[in-house]
């Protein structure tokens, strides 16, 4: 289907053929149920239907075809993976992806086909589950899909207005069932083979929620665009102990499509998809920032945990543009290569960093361990990149508890082959005192309450360049510049953190990090891979049986 320009008379004509087909041979009726009792895609492309009032604007019906693009059938098939591995998931999406629909037609398809089946549907408020009349309500987008439904599939002796009570659905043909819950009671209404938590980030209880569905569900799929960084979405989002669905913009065929406009010729080239050209722009997202504020655009559209976020330290649109800068802006990699290493405090993850020049080549986090367990992990990684990369330096933070494991372990390792350890101690004085801090028009020592203040400032200005080269194109030194390769391992949870810390001020107007504590007591965890950056861009100009410089904002500006 051309989805910009949808036939959604061939589309029915289609699916009246194919009943047709089925009312000629009635065994083709039971084939056809048991296979969608194991592929749930495959009713809801065949027979699903669903209601948009915007439609009768473009002069189209406003029922029509449920018609899923690919990556919603790919939703449909990863749902279905959850349930039958009898675990939970989580669908972080942007605004307007159809997300309650698809839930809606996978649950009707196994309460129609999977004898005994209990699909469970949460949301913060009673009129978001079901308000009669109301199709932003989830159980009147169940009703009228059931009523589309051929009589073929339809239950035998199902009557709504006895089946069909207010936030509940009962199948009389095989004892399956669809309800509601709204609010604290989210959980509360006994065990559920799958339990849908509609609009999860915005539950105003959800660690209550959470507790009471642990008990009751094997499958609970939390579905949300973000709501700010400090709720228990968020935590469970970049927790690593649940699978996660991302559902972005980009994957919408609606939404897709990219222009780029030579300047000189005025020849517009044309294309689809998330991997577009530098300069190309997408008309619906300009539209979008046309209409909306940045904050709803970056949170709501681009799945942004930080958009809202007051006096990061950097800004989250910053740390999007520097996604594969270097390829977007044409320059490789170059320059020293450093890995980093937090060893993190107790309970908390490690980290480590790859970086060649400008670019992060590579990041990953050990979730589970200690420190002695983690020193393998990024020892024998270090030493690989010393045989195969000719590693510059090893960063590593010296300021926590399992510092002096780090020290005693590793010094005669990388003394044997040659490479330089960095003893990395944020909370020391800051360097240069004496020296300009351009940009703030102060002094290194009367700007920064400490080093890891002075080398985060560093840091946001890589990301300052680069947004201002991807967004005009333009910029002199790729050196001062910061780019982030979407292959990194751990790419996700580093965009995510690096939007994390705040910026701090002392009394006396000194520039500083938050604290971990200070984030912990706001719910959110320790930004390990934003230190594992913030050091390893703290090191340059290595040279052999020389001390490592450390170079600082002033000598750039």
């Amino acid at each position: 289907m051309d989805f910009l320009k949808p036939n959604y008379p061939l589309e029915l004509s289609n699916r009246a053929k194919l009943l047709m087909k089925l009312r000629k041979d009635p065994k083709m009726v039971g084939m056809m149920k048991a296979h969608y009792a194991c592929a749930p895609w495959d009713f809801v492309k065949d027979w699903g239907m669903t209601y948009d009032p915007r439609n009768v604007e473009r002069g189209l019906p406003a029922e029509i075809p449920f018609v899923p693009f690919d990556r919603q059938i790919e939703f449909l098939q990863w749902l279905t993976q959850r349930w039958e591995a009898g675990e939970g998931g989580l669908v972080e999406k942007s605004r307007d992806m159809g997300v309650t629909w698809l839930a809606v037609g996978w649950s009707v398809s196994m309460w129609l086909f999977r004898p005994g089946f209990a699909a469970g549907f949460g949301s913060r408020k009673e009129e978001l589950v079901d308000k009669k009349g109301d199709p932003k309500s989830i159980f009147e987008k169940i009703r009228p899909l059931v009523r589309m439904i051929p009589k073929e599939f339809r239950p035998e002796g199902f009557n709504e207005r006895e089946h069909s009570a207010e936030m509940r659905l009962i199948n009389p043909e095989n004892g399956s069932t669809i309800t509601g819950e709204c609010g604290d009671n989210i959980g509360r209404g006994g065990r559920q083979s799958a339990y849908f938590v509609d609009e999860a980030a915005y539950v105003e209880r959800q660690e209550r929620v959470n507790a009471a569905l642990s008990q009751n569900t094997n499958c609970q799929i939390d579905i949300s665009t973000p709501n700010g960084n400090g709720n228990a979405f968020y935590r469970k989002r970049h927790s690593g102990k649940v699978k996660v669905f991302e559902f972005d913009w980009r994957d919408d065929p609606r939404k897709n499509q990219w222009e780029l406009v030579d300047e000189e010729t005025k020849k517009v080239t044309k294309g689809v998809g998330r991997d577009s050209p530098l300069g190309a722009v997408y008309p619906w997202y300009v539209k979008m920032k046309a209409t909306f504020d940045e904050v709803t655009v970056a949170q709501e559209i681009d799945r942004d945990y930080n958009a809202s976020a007051e006096n990061v330290f950097i800004p989250a649109k910053w740390v999007r543009a520097s996604i594969d800068a270097h390829i977007r802006l044409g320059f490789e990699p170059s320059g020293t290569k450093v890995v980093s290493f937090d060893p993190a405090d107790v309970g908390d993850a490690k980290a480590r960093l790859y970086r060649h020049g400008s670019v992060i080549m590579d990041c990953s986090e050990m979730k589970t361990g200690d420190i002695r367990d983690a020193l393998p992990w990024v020892v024998d990684y270090a030493m690989g990149k010393r045989n195969g990369d000719g590693l510059d330096a090893f960063v590593y933070d010296s300021d926590g508890m399992g510092a002096p494991i780090v020290k005693l372990s590793i010094q005669d390792k990388f003394d044997a082959k040659e490479i330089p350890i960095v003893h990395f101690h944020g909370s020391g004085e800051v360097a240069d005192k004496k020296s300009e801090c351009v940009d703030l028009n102060k002094t290194n020592g009367d700007a920064f309450a400490n080093y890891r203040a002075q080398t985060a400032y560093s840091l946001r200005r890589r990301f300052e360049r680069t947004f201002e080269a991807i967004e005009h194109g333009v910029y002199q030194d790729p050196d001062t510049l910061i780019s982030i390769s979407s292959q990194c391992e751990g790419v996700t949870n580093l965009i995510a953190e690096l939007s994390r810390p705040q910026r701090k001020y002392r009394g006396n107007g000194k520039i500083l990090v938050e604290s971990k504590p200070e984030m912990r007591s706001r719910g959110v965890s320790s930004p390990n891979l934003w230190d594992a950056a913030n050091m390893a861009f703290a090191v340059d100009n290595v040279k052999a049986g020389k001390p490592i410089r450390i170079r600082f904002e002033s000598e750039w500006s």
